[in-house]
């Protein structure tokens, strides 16, 4: 709290609308606000989705003997403010939902994301993850460049794999093995085995 000695009035709650401010926030979402002098103990109406903080103007009403914070006219602050509700939160429009801003920073502990179908563009994507699972029926992609770095790689292909290169290079450092039931290697100009050992049959 601070040291404003605040009237805290009971009995002679005004009526109307008032313009009030906010002095102090409590941990269960309500809060004191001053006004000519006098201060209220209020909460916050549903409808008010702006988090108040101490020092914004904001608009008291009474109803029934129960100060209600109906809105936040002028933040101390107005490079900041929160959206704040008690409970879950749906945003739905009949129409396209847009969202602009210089940075977008997400931030939750489980998330559930389901697009019919999306578009994405952008100059740069980066992705730090643990684990990375896609299930899917069919994946196209066309790069200039793909670099890939791993520990342990493996790719299983149940039917046929085609492989179609201007040049291929494959280098192992310790072992090479081809196994078939079939193996067939033919060239139009130059076959080249080249061992120090070479063992047919």
């Amino acid at each position: 709290m601070n040291n404003i000695n605040h009237q805290l009035l009971t009995a002679a709650i005004p009526t109307g609308q008032f313009a009030a401010l906010v002095t102090h926030c409590f941990d269960d979402g309500s809060l004191m606000v001053e006004s000519e002098g006098r201060g209220w103990h209020c909460r916050r109406a549903v409808s008010c989705v702006i988090a108040p903080q101490a020092g914004d103007t904001v608009l008291i009403s009474a109803v029934e003997n129960q100060m209600w914070l109906l809105a936040v006219l002028e933040r101390l602050n107005p490079n900041s403010a929160e959206l704040s509700v008690p409970g879950d939160l749906h945003i739905a429009s009949q129409g396209a939902l847009s969202l602009s801003s210089e940075a977008l920073n997400i931030n939750a502990v489980q998330g559930d994301c389901h697009i019919s179908e999306m578009n994405y563009s952008g100059e740069k994507i980066s992705a730090w993850v643990s684990l990375s699972r896609i299930v899917g029926k069919r994946a196209e992609s066309v790069w200039q460049t793909v670099t890939q770095l791993s520990q342990q790689f493996f790719r299983h292909t149940r039917q046929t794999e085609h492989v179609r290169a201007g040049q291929l290079d494959m280098k192992a450092e310790d072992y090479l093995r081809l196994h078939a039931q079939n193996t067939v290697i033919t060239s139009k100009a130059i076959t080249k085995v080249d061992s120090e050992q070479i063992h047919m049959g």
